[in-house]
């Protein structure tokens, strides 16, 4: 059974320099980031067309040129504009790349004020003239370090993010009101719970009674919590979710597709096939043949 965790445990570089940069091309209709978190932290640096992001609880529309800033431990998903391509670069890495002790100055006046939202940053960061576009320059650069390795990369991409952060900081605000933060915190920890339960046991029969006792909340008041911050019922959720892991079978086995819809928790065919056209804005099996013409 493929299961995807919401917490990613994919190791980005190494011990030495943890780091790593990846390359996404989204086809038309698939899912651009599964909801998933890390304790790394991330940009994302869309290279073609649009798409929507989520981090906690605020959407951002991005376009081509633009980037976002992914905090550690935050949760956060990517979705595709009226279900057109796009492409994106991530950067994904440890704070600890940025200090050299648990009492470097660095960490403790710039680093940690940001991970611990005691510095607000801004989280989209558009062409604008000023900072935000010297940011995406640099960003630029860094990822061509990376993939060009020219002598001493790695000084060269840590001198660029360094650079990135202090126009973060430079630009940071104060944060809310702490206790609407303490809230916030308490129930998106509820929801990451929750959502690790669905992603958990998505392909047996689970209800929304279910996944609100695995959080220890009533199914009215979790039910109401999920909408909030997911815009989703918790069941648009587990099936969307589901039709999520059906694309994956379809692509990478040979397995029939009512067999697939029943690997995903389905048992009813005709819904399947519903439900898929209306997440994938095909059938299953134009879906299948589709990737298959891309490879």
């Amino acid at each position: 059974m493929d299961k995807l965790l919401l917490k990613e445990d994919r190791v980005h570089g190494d011990v030495s320099f943890p780091l790593g940069s990846y390359y996404m091309e989204i086809l038309p209709g698939a899912t651009v980031l599964d909801c998933h978190w890390h304790e790394e932290m991330e940009f994302l640096l869309l290279t073609s067309g649009k798409a929507q992001f989520r981090i906690e609880t605020d959407y951002y529309d991005i376009s081509e040129g633009e980037c976002i800033f992914v905090n550690s431990g935050e949760l956060h998903a990517g979705f595709q504009a009226d279900r057109s391509p796009c492409s994106y670069k991530a950067l994904v890495f440890s704070p600890s790349l940025l200090y050299s002790s648990a009492f470097d100055t660095v960490r403790t006046n710039y680093v940690d004020p940001i991970m611990k939202n005691s510095l607000v940053v801004k989280r989209h960061i558009t062409a604008s003239p000023g900072w935000q576009s010297e940011l995406l320059g640099r960003l630029g650069k860094l990822f061509g370090y990376l993939q060009d390795k020219p002598p001493a990369y790695e000084l060269l991409v840590k001198s660029e993010l360094f650079a990135i952060f202090a126009l973060l900081s430079a630009n940071g605000t104060s944060p809310a009101n702490a206790a609407d933060r303490s809230q916030d915190h308490f129930r998106l920890e509820k929801l990451k719970s929750a959502l690790k339960y669905i992603q958990e046991n998505y392909y047996r029969k689970i209800s929304t009674v279910d996944i609100a006792a695995s959080v220890d909340m009533s199914e009215g008041h979790f039910c109401r919590i999920f909408k909030h911050y997911m815009k989703k019922t918790p069941v648009e959720y587990l099936n969307y979710y589901r039709i999520t892991r059906a694309a994956r079978l379809l692509e990478g086995t040979g397995m029939k597709v009512l067999d697939v819809a029943m690997e995903v928790g389905f048992d009813n065919l005709s819904y399947f096939t519903g439900l898929f056209r209306r997440h994938m804005g095909m059938t299953p099996s134009k879906y299948r043949n589709m990737r298959r013409a891309k490879e």
